[in-house]
């Protein structure tokens, strides 16, 4: 898709839904399970997993129209390792997209930055994250009370997924005393 850069950097706090972005992105851009290599830069820090991707950069889609690496924490990539990226991210392929995020972008190279399409990510404010609860309540036929909605929001600080993984806990829950014990503990 010529709208969609080539090499993106999801910037953000944790919880800002940097992953479930990229998630969609792949997706829009057709790319099948097969085709999106997800790295944890924290994990694989080196130059050896860019070697790695360096090699198979050359490959057609297995399925889809393309290939994506989401690198995530590639703040956490070692110097070598994000010199050794900057070339693959000028030199793309038409069918190869970079997908990187970060919690904390000053420490990557500047000239990483300047290569990518930054997309700055923030935290949901209460009153969405109360929406995007009633939303899925809605969706799945069930009701918790507005004091447990608020209670869950404001534990979630922001963080959709926080929220999400909450209200999970609280849905088994019957009575409105445990499920606001659940959303404390």
């Amino acid at each position: 898709d010529n709208k969609v850069p080539h090499c993106l950097l999801f910037t953000g706090a944790s919880g800002s839904g940097k992953t479930t972005l990229a998630r969609i992105l792949q997706k829009k851009l057709n790319c099948s399970d097969m085709d999106f290599f997800e790295i944890n830069g924290a994990d694989n820090r080196g130059i050896d997993s860019i070697r790695e991707i360096k090699q198979r950069i050359g490959m057609a889609p297995i399925q889809g129209k393309c290939r994506i690496w989401y690198i995530d924490e590639v703040h956490k990539q070692t110097s070598d390792a994000m010199t050794a990226a900057l070339k693959l991210f000028e030199d793309t392929p038409s069918h190869i997209y970079f997908i990187l995020a970060t919690t904390d972008p000053q420490k990557l190279l500047k000239t990483i930055i300047t290569r990518a399409t930054e997309i700055k990510l923030k935290l949901l404010s209460n009153d969405d994250i109360k929406q995007v609860i009633k939303s899925i309540l809605e969706k799945e036929n069930k009701t918790v009370t507005d004091n447990v909605i608020d209670r869950i929001a404001e534990i979630s600080e922001g963080s959709a997924r926080k929220a999400l993984v909450v209200l999970h806990q609280v849905l088994g829950l019957d009575k409105e005393e445990d499920q606001l014990n659940a959303v404390l503990s």
